[in-house]
């Protein structure tokens, strides 16, 4: 997702057809983080970093009335998909098109409230990830928070294996419930989506200890994790200040 030569208009259709079932629980990854964000007092900005077809921005817009969402992402497809599902919010919502590695974006007319993103870091390298944080942390409003949903790094072959199977057994699960058969699941398969068995070269996942440890680095406060299933994690942390 961090450059057009990359990231494809197919991958962008693909995603938006079959992204619902492709990864572990994701109705429940984003009531996780409008859980762990503060409402907040009066009119608010959230950024949500490469927001795809508007999913998480949806669920924040809805739990927090008095919020703002500018979601960003690379794709015009996405970005188009997200308009439309969110058209009920009006001016609430706001697109604007973005490289997520890029730096021309960090620089924000209005400090941020809470800045959010699923599944899109982990297409950064370490140092990426590391000044991501760095200048995340510069942007947020004092007491705002950064949450993070994404691809995470097992530390050792038992939790890779563990987090290959999780994530299969997961996908099979959600098309059974979606359709009554495993279509989905198969389509899933076919499209080699399952990033602990089949490796993606655009993926450069890092372990959540060692962004935990960015994180903190960073200057943030009460950096946590907030769920892990299946090689998928929500973890963060709030700017210092009130």
């Amino acid at each position: 997702m961090s450059t057009g030569a990359e990231w494809q208009e197919q991958d962008s259709d693909d995603f938006v057809a079959y992204g619902e079932y492709s990864a572990p629980e994701r109705q429940t990854r984003t009531d996780v983080v409008a859980s762990v964000i503060r409402a907040p007092e009066g009119p608010a900005v959230v950024l949500d970093l490469c927001c795809g077809e508007g999913r998480l921005s949806g669920t924040l817009l809805k739990a927090f009335p008095s919020v703002t969402v500018t979601g960003l992402d690379l794709s015009p497809a996405m970005l188009s998909t997200a308009a439309s599902e969110l058209a009920e919010y009006g001016g609430r919502f706001r697109t604007e098109r973005f490289d997520l590695g890029a730096t021309d974006w960090r620089e924000r007319d209005e400090a941020p409230y809470a800045v959010v993103s699923s599944l899109a870091i982990h297409h950064l390298d370490g140092p990426g990830k590391q000044a991501l944080f760095r200048d995340v942390y510069a942007m947020l409003r004092p007491g705002g928070a950064f949450v993070v949903v994404d691809l995470v790094e097992p530390a050792g072959d038992l939790g890779l294996d563990l987090a290959r199977r999780m994530w299969d057994e997961a996908v099979e699960a959600q098309s059974r419930q979606a359709t009554g058969d495993t279509g989905l699941h198969r389509t899933f398969r076919e499209l080699e989506w399952n990033g602990c068995q089949f490796p993606d070269p655009l993926d450069q996942p890092s372990t959540l200890v060692d962004q935990l440890d960015w994180l903190r680095a960073a200057g943030f406060a009460q950096v946590d994790a907030y769920w892990l299933e299946a090689g998928h994690a929500i973890f963060g942390g709030v700017k210092r200040g009130t």
